[in-house]
C-alpha cells in the first residue's frame, strides 16, 4: 500500500504509492535489423517477442503539499513498473478537496503526466568500425545498448478521498482515468567516452535504415501501430500516510 511520510514542513508530505494503471500489450512475435549511418556501416539483428498484458502494478514516490484545513492539494510523484519491460513516468497533479468534519475530505484530482518512457532490452550493436552513428549521434563505444522504446504523455482525471485518524497517520484513495498518447521507437545507448558526447539516440520505425517485421501473428497492416504500448483506461491507488513532524511529539 502507499505510504506518505512528512517531511520538515506539516504541509509537505513525502508519499510512496502502490497502484494499478493500463498498460495494453499486444503479443508479438517481432524482427529487427538495423545498419547504423557510418561510413563503415555496423549491422544489428534481433527477434524478441513482447507478452500480452492488460494492466500493470506501479509503484511511486513523491512529494504532496496537503494542509487539512485547505482545499487545494499539489503535488509531484515519480511512477515505476516492471511487466516485461521497464517503464517510468513523472506526474503533476493538483486538486480540490471538500473536508467533511475535520477527519474525512474528497474531491477531483488532475494528473499531467510527463516524462514517460517504458523500455525493453533486446540487445547491442557491436562497433567495428570505429564509431557508430545514430541519426547526428556518434557512439565511440565497443557496443550500444539497443531496446524497444514507448514514450507517452497524457492526463489522469481522477476522485482523491483521505481519512484522517489523527496527526500522523491517514489512509486515501484515487480512482480515475487515464487518457494518454504515445510513441514507439528504438533506442540506442552508449556509456560514452567523453563527458560532452550525447549517449542516447532513437529511431523511427519508419527509418530507411532499419526493418521492423511482425512475425506473430501473421498479415500485420501496420507493425508500429500494432507494436505501440496502450496507456488508457481505468486506474486506482491507495495509501497510508505518515506524519512524521507530529509522530514524535
Amino acid at each position: 500500500m502507499p505510504l506518505i511520510v512528512q517531511g520538515q514542513d506539516p504541509s509537505f508530505i513525502s508519499t510512496f504509492e502502490f497502484g494499478q494503471k493500463p498498460f495494453i500489450v499486444n503479443e508479438l512475435d517481432i524482427s529487427l535489423t538495423y545498419l547504423d549511418e557510418s561510413p563503415s556501416p555496423d549491422y544489428f539483428t534481433t527477434n524478441f517477442s513482447l507478452e500480452p498484458s492488460s494492466t500493470v502494478f506501479y509503484f511511486s514516490v513523491g512529494a504532496m503539499q496537503d494542509n487539512f484545513r485547505e482545499k487545494h492539494l499539489i503535488g509531484l510523484k515519480f511512477d515505476m513498473f516492471y511487466k516485461g519491460m521497464f517503464g517510468f513516468n513523472f506526474d503533476f497533479y493538483g486538486g480540490y478537496m471538500l473536508n467533511i468534519g475535520d477527519r474525512f475530505k474528497f474531491g477531483p484530482k488532475l494528473d499531467v503526466t510527463f516524462l514517460c518512457i517504458a523500455n525493453k532490452k533486446i540487445g547491442e550493436i557491436q562497433n567495428n568500425s570505429g564509431y557508430i552513428q545514430v541519426n547526428d549521434t556518434r557512439f565511440y563505444d565497443e557496443e550500444v545498448d539497443v531496446s524497444f522504446q514507448n514514450i507517452w504523455f497524457g492526463l489522469k482525471p481522477s476522485l482523491f478521498t483521505s481519512l484522517k485518524f489523527n496527526r500522523s497517520f491517514s489512509v486515501y484513495a484515487n480512482v480515475g482515468y487515464s487518457l494518454n498518447a504515445s510513441l514507439v521507437n528504438i533506442n540506442f545507448k552508449g556509456d560514452g567516452i567523453d563527458d560532452n558526447e550525447n549517449t542516447s539516440a532513437s529511431e523511427n520505425l519508419n527509418a530507411e535504415n532499419l526493418t521492423f517485421d511482425i512475425t506473430y501473428p501473421q498479415d500485420i497492416q501496420d507493425p508500429k501501430k500494432e507494436a505501440k504500448v496502450g496507456f488508457n483506461g481505468l486506474y486506482f491507488s491507495f495509501g497510508v500516510s505518515v506524519n512524521i513532524f507530529h509522530f514524535f511529539e
